[in-house]
């Protein structure tokens, strides 16, 4: 079975909402919504990982980086082990996405059909600690 560590990024924008992508047709979970992200490769830390992913998905610069958890799915086919790591992008004007976007607050995630490890996601990002660093700007 193949296990894979995932990184994935709640970017928060200037408004407080959180940027979704819609997953491309010829990748797992094909059409759902997730958070960017992506593989952390050999060698590399999920942090690392993250701030590779968020610019090569999105195009964004991002500061204010913090973990928020780690969850793990078990798909049929693959084990994967997810970090989610929450950040600013304080200048939005950069946006280029390799497919459709949407800029959603944290209450309206569940309007949108996402993966089913994104169910132990979620949660995180009404944790103590999620709210804390929404409260607090740089």
């Amino acid at each position: 079975m193949l296990h894979q560590t995932i990184a994935l990024i709640a970017a928060f924008n200037r408004n407080g909402e959180v940027l979704l992508l819609s997953r491309p047709a010829d990748v797992h979970c094909a059409g759902l919504w997730s958070f960017p992200g992506g593989k952390v490769e050999v060698g590399e830390e999920a942090l690392q990982a993250a701030k590779r992913e968020l610019a090569e998905e999105t195009g964004l610069a991002a500061i204010r980086w913090q973990h928020i958890g780690d969850a793990e799915h078990a798909y049929q086919d693959r084990i994967l082990h997810f970090s989610l790591f929450a950040c600013d992008c304080l200048d939005t004007s950069g946006l280029n996405c390799e497919s459709e976007h949407a800029w959603v607050s944290c209450d309206a995630l569940g309007d949108f059909a996402m993966p089913e490890a994104n169910a132990k996601l979620l949660p995180m990002l009404s944790a103590p600690a999620m709210i804390e660093y929404l409260s607090t700007t740089e």
